[in-house]
C-alpha cells in the first residue's frame, strides 16, 4: 500500500493534501514493537484488493506512535492502542476508528462504512 509515512509529512500537510484532493485520510497509527502491527504490514496491507482500494480512494497516512509527530496524532485524536486505524474528512473529523488486526475483507468493508459516513455527514 502507498503510505505517507509520519516522518515525511505532518498530519496538517495531510490534512491540506486531502482536502485539496476531496479525499477521506486513512491513518495507521502503529509501532515498531507492535506485533499486530506488523501483521497488518505483511498480510492486509500487502493484499492487491486492499492496496487499489486504498490508493484510488484514501490520501494514506503511516505513522509510529512513539514519534514527535505520532504523539501530534495521538494527542489530537486520543489514540491510546496500537494499531488504531482512522478515517478522517479532509477537514480533520474522524468519520470511523477501528483497532487491531483484520483480514482484508473486513478492513475494505470498514472502508466503505467510513466513506458512507462522509457522504451522509
Amino acid at each position: 500500500m502507498k503510505f505517507i509515512k509520519g516522518q515525511e509529512r505532518s498530519m496538517q500537510q495531510i490534512l491540506a493534501d486531502a482536502k485539496a484532493k476531496n479525499q477521506i485520510i486513512f491513518v495507521d497509527v502503529y509501532a515498531t514493537w507492535c506485533g499486530p502491527c506488523k501483521w497488518m504490514d505483511e498480510h492486509t496491507f500487502a493484499d492487491a484488493r486492499v492496496v487499489e482500494k486504498f490508493n484510488k480512494q484514501f490520501v494514506n497516512f503511516k505513522v509510529d506512535g512513539d514519534t514527535s509527530e505520532g504523539q501530534v496524532v495521538r494527542n489530537l485524536y486520543k489514540v491510546g492502542a496500537y494499531p488504531t486505524y482512522l478515517f478522517i474528512a479532509p477537514e480533520g473529523k474522524v468519520l470511523h476508528r477501528i483497532e487491531g488486526v483484520m483480514p482484508s475483507q473486513m478492513l475494505m468493508d470498514e472502508a466503505d462504512f467510513a466513506a458512507k459516513r462522509a457522504t451522509t455527514n
